[in-house]
């Protein structure tokens, strides 16, 4: 409010709880999620200084002093809707039916209303375009849209409207001026609206319609953070002791199936790998008969000659240097009786046989 008391400037909340803003006379009305809502305005914050509460039935009202102001007349008493930003208001009238009396404000006094909606969380945003309070919102200019400012966290409303909020432990705990403040959930508080601890803990709800604040599985816990069903609070964290157990036969058996894999799979690998060995003997073996095997067959199949015409003088050298001596032994006296030397009266024409031994080293043997 201005020193004049005729302007109110105004960021408007929304509320946590449908119930929760009825005793306010500025009120958020939303009428769908995808639409921005309407502002009710409460027209008996404007009173006259020597009359008691006067119940407006018309207003004069503009968007801008220079443009043309337009009766509206109430419906409902005292209660007008609004769009956000600035209007003026003038020509207020009150008719007093039992006293046949209308009471009008002055035509010269002007009442502006400068009102802003809170912002959401991801509501578009940019250098222009602002995110309100601006104490308690701030603009990503990466991703241009609205986040809470730290220690603030995000809490959503009854009706669907993802706003910041100060959670604490207990509400002596708010230090923040002007921003929401609600207490952890805990399932002795008697508080209808609460909330848990971001990145700590969830919100939960017993089976008496309780909220409390249920911690993760090795998370934190306290007396207000709870552990999940089946854990227990150990030493400030939350730990599931039955599963521990559980958790070492697995990681037993975990160990014995890698162990006898493994054993399985060296197994294979040796079957496999003789399997091989084993096969590429019997290849090689059978490729080096087959190589050998055509060269006997040509040999076989080669027409040994039965003669040669080999250089007669040659083999008369061969056969003058062979002796062949006879020794007969006598039956009554073991007499030796040398023979004459070995004289021959043959033809000149010498005819030797040739034969082809083979084998490995390849012989051949002449018979003289």
């Amino acid at each position: 409010m201005t020193i004049d008391k005729r302007t109110l400037t105004m960021t408007i909340p929304y509320s946590l709880h449908k119930n929760s803003q009825k005793a306010f006379p500025v009120q958020l009305i939303t009428r769908h999620q995808s639409q921005k809502p309407l502002i009710r305005l409460d027209l008996n914050l404007i009173q006259c200084a020597n009359q008691t509460s006067l119940n407006w039935t018309s207003v004069e009202s503009s968007s801008t002093l220079r443009g043309e102001f337009v009766r509206t007349v109430l419906t409902e008493k005292n209660i007008m809707y609004l769009s956000s930003g600035v209007t003026y208001l003038r020509n207020l009238t009150s008719t007093n039916c039992s006293t046949k009396t209308v009471y009008r404000t002055d035509n010269k006094e002007l009442f502006q209303v400068k009102f802003k909606i809170e912002s959401t969380l991801n509501d578009y945003c940019s250098k222009e375009n602002l995110c309100y309070p601006i104490d308690i919102y701030q603009c990503d200019h990466e991703q241009y849209r609205c986040v809470c400012r730290s220690p603030l966290q995000s809490y959503l409303t009854s009706d669907q409207h993802s706003i910041c909020v100060h959670a604490v432990k207990n509400l002596s705990q708010c230090t923040i001026k002007h921003v929401r403040c609600l207490e952890w959930c805990h399932l002795n508080s008697s508080a209808t609206v609460c909330t848990c601890p971001k990145d700590l803990a969830q919100k939960k709800f017993s089976n008496d319609n309780r909220a409390y604040c249920e911690g993760r599985r090795n998370g934190k816990c306290d007396s207000f953070i709870q552990c999940p069903l089946g854990d227990s609070c150990i030493h400030g964290t939350c730990q599931n002791t039955n599963g521990k157990l559980h958790q070492l036969l697995s990681f037993d058996m975990i160990t014995i199936s890698i162990i006898v894999s493994s054993l399985i799979l060296f197994v294979i690998i040796l079957i496999l790998a003789g399997s091989v060995y084993m096969l590429r003997r019997r290849r090689w073996k059978k490729h080096y008969h087959s190589s050998i095997d055509p060269v006997y067959k040509r040999r076989q199949q080669t027409n040994l000659p039965t003669s040669s015409d080999y250089d007669n003088i040659i083999y008369g050298v061969f056969r003058n240097n062979v002796q062949l001596s006879s020794r007969i032994l006598s039956s009554n006296d073991d007499q030796v009786t040398d023979t004459s030397p070995f004289t021959t009266t043959e033809s000149p024409s010498y005819h030797p046989k040739i034969v082809y031994l083979g084998g490995e080293q390849q012989l051949t043997a002449i018979y003289a």
